[in-house]
């Protein structure tokens, strides 16, 4: 009935407990467990291995020689969905787990009851590594609903976490070429989640039922203030690619909703790359006006003081 697929990658700390998580379901459907090691070179592929000869019934394992991701391969397109033998997939990163040992239950049941629904995800428990931040829910979401284009386009901090996501494998495992502008920027969440939308309503139950790692490993974020720039910069500009390639999906009913995802991204563009007087011109005055005063306040004082604010941007690493 369902196939999970986990992919990880130097998870020794975790995996344990994301595999435990999964094969501890309770359902009364059969499921499997795909585990993608993509060449790990820590004992993620060691722990793998137990729990596949403690669990054979339910999990296949392939651990890989070469790092699949860093060849410009996509794990879940070049063979996970193609090995899944389930009606439905669902995902779970292999620093991730899942908290409810009903999880798969709930959202099988509800699927199986509204065959036009394209997927089926929950609330997701926040947690971050190596901060003495408390956890806290990813949606501020109240009671069962569905997910919108307009929850999607903003970002996915406003639709649902992967962790979370069971999709019917007929759709999934078939992408447009918006999915593959991700890849090429290195997320897929966005674009599946616009994939998905577009082939059926997705439904969102108010539970969490998993738990996102933040920061689980800190080597894969640049240092210091540049790094982190140049990161941002380069997610919000793949963004706005698969939104380039999104427009001739999309439904003329949420064109406007597209372009206003497009110029939100642009704005964030500008104001990374301290573009801040574009900022108050067409089209983007109006975003501009829809910030906080402090934020207003802080462009006005950037364009007509604006050396002084080169000055402090160049000390905090922001760069000219």
């Amino acid at each position: 009935m369902v196939s999970v697929l986990c992919t990880a990658y130097n998870h020794e700390k975790y995996i344990a407990q994301t595999l435990q998580c999964i094969v501890d379901q309770q359902t009364d459907f059969a499921f499997e467990l795909l585990v993608n090691d993509d060449a790990s070179t820590d004992g993620t592929a060691a722990i793998i291995r137990s729990f596949e000869e403690k669990y054979p019934h339910i999990i296949r394992a392939f651990y890989q020689e070469k790092n699949l991701y860093s060849q410009g391969i996509d794990a879940y397109h070049h063979f996970l969905y193609r090995e899944a033998l389930g009606k439905y997939v669902a995902i779970c990163e292999g620093d991730d787990f899942w908290c409810d040992p009903s999880k798969l239950q709930r959202q099988v049941d509800f699927m199986e009851a509204h065959p036009e629904y394209s997927a089926c995800v929950h609330n997701t428990v926040c947690r971050y590594c190596g901060e003495s931040r408390p956890d806290h829910p990813l949606l501020n979401r109240t009671g069962d609903s569905n997910v919108e284009f307009g929850d999607i386009l903003p970002g996915m901090s406003k639709a649902y976490h992967t962790s979370s996501l069971l999709a019917r494998k007929g759709i999934i495992s078939n992408p447009p070429d918006f999915y593959f502008v991700g890849w090429k920027h290195g997320f897929t969440d966005y674009p599946d989640a616009l994939w998905l939308r577009l082939n059926g309503p997705i439904r969102y139950i108010d539970r969490c039922m998993s738990v996102y790692r933040i920061n689980s490993n800190p080597e894969a974020w640049s240092s210091g203030v540049d790094g982190r720039y140049d990161k941002l910069k380069r997610f919000l500009t793949g963004e706005l690619d698969v939104l380039h390639t999104f427009r001739s999906h999309a439904p003329e009913a949420i064109r406007p909703l597209v372009e206003s995802a497009e110029r939100q991204r642009e704005f964030d563009l500008l104001q990374i790359e301290g573009r801040d007087a574009e900022q108050r011109r067409p089209p983007y005055r109006d975003i501009l006006k829809a910030k906080p005063f402090s934020y207003r306040l802080n462009n006005f004082l950037k364009c007509t003081m604006p050396h002084p604010h080169r000055l402090y941007r160049k000390m905090r690493g922001y760069g000219e």
